[in-house]
């Protein structure tokens, strides 16, 4: 949830912008499209009762609305700014008292002095934020001295910063620091809400904040509690180290000196958690390898031609590798039967050796065209029965119809193919009774056989189903594939990763090797026989077709290509912009740890994010993806020597590993409290800020630049 401190809904004076002025509905409108969930109005030396009652009515469910008032003070001759927002439950009060101060004022010409204001204000329970610095016209340090030495609660004096940098420096520096939009033009507002302070713990109500303020425990515990925490035991070093530990579904950071067992614990609770049926495995920053996880060497890729509609041709193939030759009768043939009188006188009056053989083909094309058709309705029958969707949008009644119709005309294609079978067993039954008479015949009597047919039908027909497989065959060969791409990563300004994979069949002329065969198949046999049956096809109706097909069957190792799936080739790599790309290690790391986040879990266990990451991708990509998992209430556990994740994503739950003379404690904490605490009762409590600054990577600039967090922890 986001805080805003510091706003305008009414022009109050001169300078002031006219696009400060907001209605109720507008300003309704406005934030309930952002996250901003604590509003405080603050007009220059003005506050409007109504307006604040209508504002705060309109918007009741989404967002608390602070009163509020922008004095213009007067300190030793200098103009400053100071804000002062007072408990809501004294609105009335602080309401009166505005009224009574400006009574025969304007807010243009109104001041007030430090004084003044506390003596005005301070029984309102009221928060002072006073402009600092670069944020003016500024108080300076001892104006800010004074009104800490009048005010009964010094923890509610605050300095406004103009941003989020600055408001981190001066927390470094031990300031309380806050800021706010400051808002000039009401429809900039929903960007602008986006850079506002976020407010890690759920704050709800006026008093609550400033409790937190107070760095009040009770308070703090109170809040964190209403995330119950799991308490784990892990004998992660043997019995002489029992660790407990409180874990929270939100973000709990691991930190400590290298060698104290940070990675030993984190693999000790995913263990915990796998084997209570929680699947997890612990993502460990340059253990993987970008082109590994994309498999760009194919170690793990497989596919077939189907997969990219191409057949596989594995029956052609198969029939090429098997065809012989079908032989035209020669004129010889007749020529001995013809010469020889038929002396046997059986053989003279058996009239069934005259007869010659019918066509089939025709039954044949007749039969399959039958089978095809009932085949497809019986598909369409079968997706009827089984897809329910259908059957709810048109009704049971409908589908009856429809099924008992497809039913019927199944039932007439079945009885039409059965009918066409048997006309074509009839013929082939018939064919096969001449050709045995008559060599029977032959066998017995002694006489040449009398040639059943001239024996070019099956010779032509022999020639062109080979010349329709080598078609088939060679169209497959040539089709194309389009490349699959896949989206890997953003990599900030150089643009977007993607690893493409080319996936091409060997044609008999790629000689590129960044191609390589996908199937277990030597590249060379693989070119060579696409390369014959290419050429094959020229052959189809020459008298040595037979010759270049035993060429074809005999290059070495061609009975490994059975099909058109093993000619395939692939070449895997990434891109950007449609070129070539190697990411550096840096960019591999920013990728995988990105993809490892953005999956969906209920548990994130990550070792050392920060290998190879510069600090502006942690800070402007990883933080915010881990907040936003902690708001989903995911688990997430992180050993890091990082303070831009241990500082920045501002965590529930900090575990600290220390390692001394007298052995290895654990301590737990959070930045809230800004204590850390060990279950041996010898040792003290610890400072979270200062053995984070001490420990973490980059500890006092993360504090330096960490200004979305009130209060000065």
């Amino acid at each position: 949830m986001k805080i805003d401190i510091h706003t305008h809904t009414k022009k109050c004076k001169q300078g002031d912008s006219d696009n400060r002025n907001i209605s109720p509905e507008k300003f309704d409108e406005i934030i309930r499209l952002t996250d901003v969930k604590i509003l405080a109005i603050t007009n220059h030396n003005h506050f409007d009762l109504a307006q604040y009652d209508k504002i705060k009515t309109k918007v009741q469910d989404t967002c608390q609305i602070w009163p509020g008032i922008e004095l213009d003070i007067m300190e030793n001759n200098r103009r400053a700014h100071l804000i002062v927002i007072p408990n809501p439950k004294y609105v009335t009060g602080f309401n009166n008292k505005v009224n009574e101060l400006l009574t025969d004022k304007t807010p243009d010409n109104f001041n007030i002095s430090i004084e003044d204001t506390v003596s005005s204000f301070d029984d309102f329970e009221p928060i002072y934020i006073a402009h600092y610095f670069g944020k003016t016209p500024n108080l300076l340090d001892e104006g800010i001295e004074k009104l800490v030495s009048l005010v009964k609660n010094k923890t509610k004096v605050l300095k406004e910063a103009s941003n989020a940098i600055s408001a981190g420096i001066f927390i470094s520096h031990g300031h309380n620091s806050i800021y706010g939009s400051d808002i000039q033009n009401w429809d900039n507002y929903q960007e602008i809400s986006k850079l506002l302070p976020d407010l890690r713990l759920p704050v709800e109500s006026f008093e609550q904040f400033c409790l937190l303020l107070e760095k009040d425990n009770a308070t703090i515990n109170t809040i964190l509690e209403k995330k119950t925490p799991e308490s784990l035991q892990l004998n992660v070093f043997g019995i002489a180290e029992l660790i407990e530990l409180d874990i929270y579904n939100d973000i709990n950071v691991l930190f400590g000196s290298k060698g104290t067992g940070k990675t030993e614990i984190l693999k000790s609770i995913s263990k915990h958690y796998n084997d209570i049926g929680f699947e997890n495995n612990v993502y460990e920053s340059n253990s993987q390898k970008l082109e590994e996880v994309y498999d760009l060497k194919g170690r793990e890729y497989d596919s077939e031609s189907t997969t990219f509609g191409i057949d596989n041709c594995y029956n052609e193939l198969r029939r090429l590798r098997s065809v012989t030759e079908k032989n035209v009768t020669s004129l010889s043939s007749y020529l001995r039967y013809y010469s020889v009188d038929e002396t046997n006188r059986i053989s003279r009056n058996l009239k069934l050796k005259n007869y010659t053989q019918e066509d089939s083909s025709s039954p044949e094309r007749d039969f399959e065209e039958i089978r095809r058709l009932y085949n497809k309705f019986e598909q369409f029958l079968n997706f009827i029965e089984f897809e329910r969707t259908l059957t709810d949008i048109i009704g049971e009644e409908l589908i009856s119809k429809l099924n008992d119709i497809l039913t019927r005309i199944s039932s007439k294609l079945k009885s039409e193919s059965l009918e066409k079978f048997t006309d074509l067993k009839s013929i082939s039954l018939f064919n096969q009774i001449i050709t045995v008479f008559v060599e029977e015949i032959a066998r017995k009597t002694g006489q040449p056989q009398k040639p059943i047919s001239t024996g070019f039908k099956d010779y032509a027909s022999n020639r062109i189903k080979i010349e329709k497989d080598l078609i088939k065959i060679n169209q497959c060969i040539s089709s194309q594939i389009q490349p699959m791409i896949e989206y890997v990563g953003d990599l900030g300004e150089k643009g977007d990763l993607y690893c493409q994979t080319n996936i091409k069949i060997q044609n008999g002329s790629i000689i590129d090797t960044s191609y390589q065969p996908i199937k277990r198949v030597n590249k060379n046999p693989q070119r060579f026989i696409a390369d014959k049956l290419r050429t094959l096809t020229n052959y189809v109706y020459t008298n040595s077709l037979f010759e270049k097909i035993n060429e074809f069957k005999q290059i070495d190792n061609s009975d490994t290509i059975t099909s058109i799936s093993d000619l395939l080739l692939f070449y895997r790599h990434f891109t950007i912009d449609d070129d070539q790309y190697t990411p550096s290690t840096g960019e591999s790391s920013m990728v995988l740890l990105h993809n490892e986040l953005m999956e969906d879990k209920e548990i994130y266990l990550i070792d050392e994010p920060e290998k190879s990451l510069g600090n502006d991708y942690i800070s402007n990509v990883i933080v915010p993806i881990l907040k936003q998992h902690a708001l989903s209430g995911k688990k997430i556990i992180i050993v890091t020597h990082d303070a831009n994740i241990a500082v920045r994503t501002l965590p529930y739950n900090s575990i600290y590993r220390e390692h001394d003379a007298s052995g290895y404690y654990t301590y737990l904490g959070n930045p809230f409290s800004n204590n850390l605490k060990c279950k041996i009762d010898t040792k003290e409590d610890l400072d979270w800020k200062e053995i984070s600054m001490k420990t973490l990577e980059g500890g006092r600039d993360a504090f330096g630049e960490r200004g979305k967090i009130y209060g000065n922890t």
